[in-house]
């Protein structure tokens, strides 16, 4: 697997996917748009060389167009310290330096607008500014009412940017009108109670979005790509709903001056899941809203996102006239040659996004954007060949078929080594896949089925179903051995003792092939705060007439997306289950499970229990590594089996060992 050439000719099987377009004369060679995607790669307001690699390697990659990460407009608008400032006048030469990589791969490079208004999350010493007196749905913040003049000069600093990025050399800009910010403020009923020009009917609330487009187009001229993203439905109650997203958008088109609108769900209350929706979601949920809309948009374009699984999916939109334009952000995370490998007729080598939603969350807690299914995210060898060739082939044995396993033992093959794998479990995928078997998790299986075809096209055999002894791996003679036995669940500490609790993962199977409804109540000890263990909630409270989910955290789904946790909260309530927070289980009797509250001490009995289930930290299942090292024996251990943590560590170290070789 080389670098990537992308062919002037239309790929037969997706005719429409890979087929040119032009917007605002300048040409498009397929119709995937990389969406605007917050990295946290960047520093001090300027492009760094990190944020270079990843738009390079998504241009290299094959899409047609990529629109930035949402750039600052102005010093009032503050959404963290890590994104570009196009109001610093020292910004152009970094911006310039991206253009022209971008751009250099025939990639049209989209700069995207943006202004926070009246959110304040990172920043508690900067003044928000909002359209009205309501609070922020999120921070709670409170901002500065703008007056006209501070309006004014909002839409100037928005045309200003737009020329700073054509200086630099892009083809074009996107405004950001969706998500709650700035722009959606003004045009969502729910936010905007203003009674002057910039308030009260639709072109009142408008006024702001359109002055901002009339100004760009002018000042910009007509060879220069502008776009907007709005809400097709912001999720409240009083927002912009279809209907009213129907109305912007047939007010936009009759103005002209606009090439595309793309439509990305809610705002900043609990409808913000929708803004990157997660496995429980099904594929393109919005998608039918983009086709409606379609027909009131007259020559713009239509961008259709969310959601999107595969190349298969974005053809199938394109051809049934939901989109004339796709966007693409989570799969061009965990694969930035997904285009180009569809282009190839090579889609089996995409390595598929899982919608964990774990990119969104390591930007918000303010980490560089990372994702379990591609460690390689910024570097310069992203669109690389899987692996290097070793220099020379050594025997090697990894045991454990876990993701950590799985990802190592397949990586070591593409490297050339020669490679058996052995797994105690008859299956591949150790205990993620078990929690692909749970509700709303199934997705987590296409990582799994990634792994073993690839275990298939690079020649590892495999030996499944049976526990591997240090004296049979000595026997085996290996060069190396790489040890990713994971780890187990440590039970609560009882009393008198803790028999009769299970640990979640000795029992997931049992509850889901036996459907038979419970009565009496089940108690799951919750000391994970994992998502897994959420949906095995759910589906105890489909098999029990009663479910207590107890934790000693304040809250459940505090290590889960702040995005997928509104998920988790609203499943969690609607199938019944009581949550006991700051709690504890500390007696177990025949039926009869006693909870501490760790705040008070009060102790409450909980009775008729006929099941106690426990998902709590774990220990690491690292017995073989120092037998193995005695024996003169290469070792490295990884993933959980090191120390118990998540996936993107297991996958992390997995490349390591492999590369280590």
């Amino acid at each position: 697997m080389g670098p990537f050439k992308m062919t002037e000719v239309r790929q037969a099987r997706f005719p429409h996917l890979f087929e040119p377009i032009a917007l605002s004369g300048r040409r498009l060679r397929n119709r995937i748009v990389a969406l605007s995607t917050v990295t946290n790669f960047n520093r001090g307001g300027h492009v760094t060389k990190d944020y270079v690699a990843y738009l390079s390697a998504r241009a290299a990659g094959g899409a047609a167009a990529i629109v930035t990460e949402g750039f600052s407009v102005h010093p009032s608008s503050a959404p963290n310290p890590y994104v570009i400032a196009l109001h610093d006048p020292e910004v152009g030469a970094g911006l310039a330096r991206l253009a022209d990589v971008v751009e250099g791969h025939d990639c049209r490079l989209i700069g995207q607008l943006w202004h926070v208004g009246r959110q304040q999350l990172w920043s508690p010493l900067t003044t928000p500014l909002g359209v009205s007196h309501l609070p922020d749905a999120m921070s709670w913040a409170v901002p500065h009412v703008m007056n006209e003049d501070d309006i004014k000069g909002l839409v100037r600093a928005f045309i200003d940017s737009a020329v700073v990025l054509q200086r630099a050399g892009f083809s074009g800009a996107e405004i950001h009108g969706a998500h709650g910010y700035l722009i959606t403020q003004f045009l969502s009923p729910y936010s905007n109670v203003r009674d002057d020009g910039y308030g009260g009917d639709r072109l009142g609330r408008m006024r702001f979005l359109r002055e901002i487009v009339a100004g760009i187009r002018d000042t910009c001229g007509d060879d220069f790509i502008l776009g907007v993203k709005l809400p097709s439905d912001e999720g409240v109650d009083g927002g912009i709903d279809l209907a009213e997203a129907r109305g912007i958008t047939t007010q936009l088109a009759a103005d002209g001056g606009l090439d595309y609108a793309a439509y990305s769900q809610g705002n900043f209350s609990y409808s913000l899941e929708r803004h990157v929706p997660d496995m429980h979601f099904p594929p393109a949920p919005y998608a039918a809203q983009a086709r409606e809309l379609m027909g009131v948009a007259g020559d713009m374009k239509v961008l259709v996102m969310g959601r999107i699984t595969s190349a298969a999916h974005a053809e199938d939109l394109l051809a049934t006239g939901h989109g004339a334009l796709v966007g693409l952000a989570r799969p061009l995370i965990a694969d930035p040659t997904l285009p180009a490998k569809a282009a190839g007729g090579d889609t089996r080598q995409v390595r598929p996004c899982v919608h964990s939603n774990q990119c969104w969350g390591a930007i918000v807690d303010g980490a560089p954007i990372s994702c379990p299914q591609n460690v390689r995210l910024r570097t310069a060898d992203e669109t690389a060949p899987w692996m290097k060739r070793a220099d020379a082939s050594r025997k090697v044995v990894v045991v454990g078929t876990g993701p950590a396993g799985l990802e190592a033992a397949w990586l070591a093959a593409a490297a050339g080594h020669d490679v058996a794998l052995h797994g105690a479990s008859a299956q591949l995928g150790g205990k993620m896949r078990l929690e692909s078997l749970l509700p709303g998790r199934a997705n987590i299986g296409k990582a799994i089925r990634f792994q073993a075809e690839r275990l298939a096209e690079f020649g590892v055999s495999m030996t499944l179903g049976k526990t591997m002894t240090p004296d049979i791996l000595i026997d085996s003679t290996p060069d190396a051995v790489i040890v990713a036995t994971g780890a187990s669940m440590q039970p609560p500490t009882l009393t008198p003792d803790s028999e009769g609790m299970v640990a979640l993962w000795d029992i997931v199977e049992k509850l889901i092939s036996d459907k038979r409804p419970r009565s009496g109540t089940a108690v799951l000890f919750d000391h994970d705060q994992t998502a897994a263990v959420y949906a095995a909630a759910e589906l105890m409270a489909k098999r029990f007439e009663n479910v207590i989910l107890v934790t000693p955290a304040m809250q459940i789904a505090r290590t889960i997306p702040y995005v997928s946790a509104i998920g988790v909260h609203r499943r969690i309530a609607a199938a019944g289950v009581k949550v006991m927070i700051g709690s504890l289980p500390t007696a177990w009797r025949a039926g009869r499970l006693d909870i501490q509250n760790l705040f008070t001490g009060r102790v409450t009995p909980i009775d008729d229990v006929t099941l106690a289930i426990y998902a709590t930290p774990r220990r690491a299942t690292d017995g073989l590594a120092r037998p193995l090292r005695d024996a003169g024996i290469e070792v490295h251990v990884i993933g959980d089996a090191y120390a118990p943590r998540g996936h993107l560590a297991a996958m992390v170290e997995a490349r390591g060992a492999a590369e280590a070789l």
